[in-house]
């Protein structure tokens, strides 16, 4: 079974278009390349007959003829006309070589073996395909080299290097899988005829199955019936005779469609191999003579060799000693002409010239670039040694510098939280707190009282534990605004209602935040929120995303417009909020200021404003993680 070839690129990425008409004809040639992976082989010679006749003495259009001509010597090579493919492809080389364009050179002699692979030529599809490797390598065109290297694939596969052939195959759609998905189809089709001749049907099937879903995806379908024809050749060698039959049968169909003559073949011989295995002999014998045949007329010698030996053990079958000789000896006559001992001799000679040539070529690189070294070495010796004096020094001077911004940072820090302790031992709520007590007790209300001493004795002692610590835990915070609130709701009585909630996977006592950060927001929702209403709501919520800490404060106070318009008796409510964004701003350096904190006006259940709700943001640190820390000192 032949080892599918992967022809030259009409064009390729970065390529220069040198003419002032670079995009004459620029639609009708890429129209041209779609409907030759369509497998539209009239429409391709349609159009490139159209643009040799239409640029026809414009030597401005070169680079457009030499497409032309490249698409035509590939609609030859579809229709097995391989002389005259030969003859157009030599003439893409002569007119790229006159012109120095070393991409259509390149692209040339790929084709140039492909065609010359095809006649059976394997010499010469050697000595095409290691030349435009040279030349691909010139230009650093990884797409193109991957073409080549499943082109030489091909040739050592037909040596019977199979070692060789897969190594360099998979040296090639390395490069497909990152560049050049349309052409990774034919590469993974070629990987599925290496393993076939591996033994690996098993795993030759799963690669052809993807090659077909891949072709499928792209719409191209030209080279479809080829990689079904091998999927029957795998089912066929893992013995599975009814799957072999049916996909040589659907591959017949689609290369009959197409006018593909060569997966004609191909098709025609290995059903008959899998008619004479289920003794089907007058079937069998009526294939491969039709695939001889076709074989011959189009001048395919590996597939008469092919169609040959399937007739030997035809005839072997059927007890025709005579007849299986005579397409011995026939068979034999081919394998010699193709591939024998000098052939051998003269492709081997050609790869280790090639090597020869690269490893000089790589040698006089690193002597080069050593050189280069050498000298670049000497000249920057002494810049070395300058450039280390200048680091050294701004070593030191950076190391001053971030010096003296950890002291001001700590300054700050120290400021915040002077500040911090200052807005949270507000004298007025003492004083308030404090004359509640006579008052509930005048009530004759005790229980209440003793509740309103014991929350406030617990909040000034959390307050006087906390305020001494860079962080504590988030239950601590929370548990100071719980007695922050039944305070004030015993100074306030029957003001506002309150919730607070905390959501269970928060796990408050190993999360870690700054002392009285949420207190102060809650202050200022009661104190300014609802100044001037009967009553109220303030909700507490704590929750999680991931790995952020989600905080809000929400009441349905008078709202933020109303509350600046109205005398206060203390300018606290921004202080507070600008304090705990600055403090969340030195505990937690990845949020920034404004994420930190966010005020907005609340919604009603009719859309109008109502309230506010200020929500704190920041990043989940652990307990575990502070413990270093220990009190401010």
């Amino acid at each position: 079974m032949l080892l599918m070839a992967c022809g030259g690129s009409s064009t390729g990425p970065g390529h220069p278009a040198a003419s002032l008409d670079s995009l004459t004809f620029r639609p009708e040639l890429d129209t041209a390349r779609e409907m030759l992976r369509r497998g539209d082989i009239e429409g391709v010679e349609r159009i490139a007959q159209q643009v040799l006749r239409d640029s026809k003495g414009a030597p401005a259009l070169r680079k457009q003829r030499m497409q032309a001509r490249s698409l035509q010597g590939q609609v030859y090579q579809w229709r097995s006309e391989l002389d005259s493919a030969l003859l157009m492809h030599e003439e893409v080389l002569r007119m790229a070589e006159a012109a120095l364009d070393t991409f259509w050179i390149g692209a040339a002699w790929i084709n140039i073996g492909v065609a010359r692979d095809l006649q059976g030529d394997y010499a010469g599809a050697m000595q095409a395909g290691l030349s435009a490797m040279r030349w691909k390598e010139l230009q650093g065109d990884s797409m193109s080299i991957a073409r080549v290297l499943h082109n030489l694939s091909s040739l050592q596969w037909r040596r019977d290097s199979t070692a060789q052939a897969l190594a360099l195959m998979q040296r090639s759609l390395a490069i497909k899988r990152k560049l050049d998905t349309p052409s990774l189809a034919s590469g993974l089709n070629g990987l599925g005829v290496l393993l076939i001749d591996l033994k690996r049907p098993d795993t030759a099937i799963t690669v052809l199955r993807e090659s077909l879903l891949l072709e499928d995806s792209l719409n191209h379908g030209a080279v479809r019936e080829n990689m079904v024809s091998n999927l029957g050749l795998a089912f066929e060698q893992m013995g599975q005779l009814d799957s072999a039959a049916v996909n040589y049968r659907r591959a017949l169909e689609d290369a009959r469609e197409h006018r593909n003559q060569e997966v004609e073949i191909r098709c025609l011989y290995g059903l008959g191999d899998v008619y004479r295995a289920q003794e089907r002999y007058a079937e069998a014998r009526a294939l491969l003579d039709s695939s001889l045949v076709l074989a011959e007329r189009i001048g395919s010698l590996e597939d008469e060799k092919e169609a040959h030996i399937s007739l030997v053990h035809l005839h072997e079958r059927l007890n025709e000693p005579q007849q299986a000789l005579e397409h011995f000896r026939a068979y034999h006559a081919l394998s010699d002409s193709l591939m024998n001992a000098g052939t051998q001799a003269a492709m081997e000679e050609l790869a280790l010239q090639y090597d020869t040539e690269k490893k000089d070529r790589e040698n006089a690189e690193l002597r080069a670039a050593q050189e280069l070294a050498d000298l670049r070495a000497e000249r920057n010796r002494w810049l070395a040694i300058g450039i280390g004096v200048v680091a050294f020094a701004l070593l030191m001077l950076s190391w001053m510098l971030v010096q003296r911004n950890r002291h001001r940072a700590r300054q700050r820090e120290a400021e915040l939280e002077q500040q911090a302790l200052r807005l949270q031992m507000d004298p007025h709520f003492l004083f308030n707190a404090l004359n509640t007590i006579p008052g509930l007790y005048a009530n004759g209300d005790g229980v209440k009282a003793n509740d309103h001493v014991g929350h406030l004795s617990r909040f000034l002692r959390l307050v006087l534990e906390t305020s001494r610590r860079r962080t504590i835990p988030l239950e601590q915070e929370v548990q100071l605004v719980e007695h922050y609130l039944r305070i004030s709701e015993n100074r306030k009585p029957d003001s506002f209602t309150w919730e607070l909630r905390v959501m269970p996977y928060v796990q408050a006592e190993r999360v870690a935040i700054p002392p009285m950060l949420i207190q102060p927001v809650v202050e200022n929702a009661i104190e300014h929120g609802f100044n001037g209403r009967s009553k109220g709501h303030v909700s507490v919520l704590v929750d999680r995303a991931g790995s952020v800490l989600h905080i809000e404060v929400r009441d349905d106070g008078i709202g933020r417009n109303t509350a600046a318009q109205r005398p206060s008796r203390r300018n606290g409510t921004s202080l507070g909020i600008d304090l705990v964004r600055q403090r969340i701003a030195l505990f937690d350096k990845q949020t920034s200021i404004t994420e930190a904190v966010q005020v907005r006006d609340g919604r009603a259940e009719d859309g109008s404003a109502r309230g506010t709700v200020v929500t704190i943001r920041l990043r989940v640190q652990l307990m575990s993680e502070h413990d270093a820390a220990g009190d401010r000192g």
